[in-house]
């Protein structure tokens, strides 16, 4: 997720421009041009919280998904010990009825 919290991060930065050039501009008396800052920062704003909910999404699925991984990763070990316990006891069984038709 690194390109994700560098995009929020890279937006946080553009927010604070804004803020700033905003500020910079009701000082100066600039009311138009203060007004289309203050809707750009709105809407920039709304981006990164947006951006902030699809993060907490996105983290939240990812441990979700570790969590089943490790999970399959684990059933799958006990299954190859069944397994080879399983196929030990049939080679076993195979070899005595091999040993039984022999005699």
């Amino acid at each position: 997720m690194p390109n994700l919290d560098e995009s929020v991060g890279r937006l946080g930065k553009a927010v604070e421009q804004l803020t700033r050039a905003l500020e910079k501009g009701a000082i100066k008396g600039g009311d138009g041009k203060a007004s289309g800052l203050a809707e750009s920062l709105r809407t920039v704003q709304k981006e990164r919280d947006e951006l902030h909910r699809d993060l907490e999404t996105l983290r939240s699925e990812h441990r979700k998904s570790s969590s089943a991984l490790r999970d399959a990763q684990e059933n799958y070990a006990a299954m190859q010990v069944v397994s080879e316990a399983v196929a030990g006891r049939l080679d076993g069984a195979i070899d005595e009825l091999k040993n039984l038709l022999k005699q």
